[in-house]
């Protein structure tokens, strides 16, 4: 059976970023949309929290989910100055929880401009102590330095890839990358077979045949005058 995860994108849209005019919000709400197509790509039930919702609906949402991962996704800040890298949060350091932590850590963070954070340990946030299911606080990057908001901003499927490739590697999951939906039209190139020919017209005096040629290599078309007789 498929694990299932809950995707909880921050609500904090007055939290703005260094850059872009925008926010955590608007931002997390995309990076969780991007994990979602990757996650279900590898074979992930998925379900992703309302935009702006409250934590209280979505740990209750999860719940009813049945969810096997609460995942929270936000971006961090401290001080303008600091590009901190990725952090992730747990709510107790059990085998488990290490193991899931790790796998997301060494995925999102190796891919994040900043130093990355080791894992943390939690008990007073109410969306670690809240869901039924083990949950993984991701802290995707520093939003509040021009480093770190344009990262994130430029890199939302990335973020999402690497969401997905953290939890496949948890699970022991094979990652499946994206494929293209389209491919470049096929050249054609001309063989003795592949000649294609088309009359203009057909003139009763030859001058006037002439003149159409003229015409016709003059806007650039090969052209030749081809008598019936």
């Amino acid at each position: 059976m498929a694990k299932r995860i809950y995707l909880s994108p921050s609500n904090q849209g007055a939290n703005l970023y260094a850059t872009g005019n925008t926010n955590e919000m608007h931002q997390c709400d995309k990076i969780a949309a991007a994990a979602s197509v990757a996650l279900k790509r590898c074979g992930f039930e998925v379900k992703v929290g309302k935009s702006g919702d409250t934590m209280a609906n979505r740990c209750k949402e999860s719940d009813s989910f049945k969810a096997d991962v609460h995942m929270p996704i936000h971006t961090n800040a401290f001080n303008g100055k600091v590009t901190g890298g990725t952090l992730v949060m747990l709510y107790k350091s059990s085998t488990e929880h290490n193991k899931a932590g790790k796998a997301l850590l060494n995925a999102v963070g190796s891919i994040s401009p900043g130093k990355d954070y080791a894992l943390q340990y939690r008990t007073d946030l109410y969306e670690l102590n809240t869901p039924n299911a083990m949950s993984l606080y991701l802290e995707v990057e520093f939003h509040d330095t021009k480093t770190g908001a344009d990262w994130i901003r430029n890199n939302i499927s990335k973020i999402g890839e690497a969401i997905a490739k953290g939890m496949c590697n948890y699970y022991g999951v094979k990652y499946k990358a994206p494929t293209s939906t389209t491919s470049a039209p096929k050249k054609e190139t001309a063989t003795s077979k592949d000649l294609y020919y088309v009359q203009v017209g057909a003139y009763s005096k030859k001058a006037n045949a002439d003149a159409m040629v003229k015409k016709l290599k003059t806007a650039g078309f090969d052209a030749i005058v081809k008598s019936n007789k």
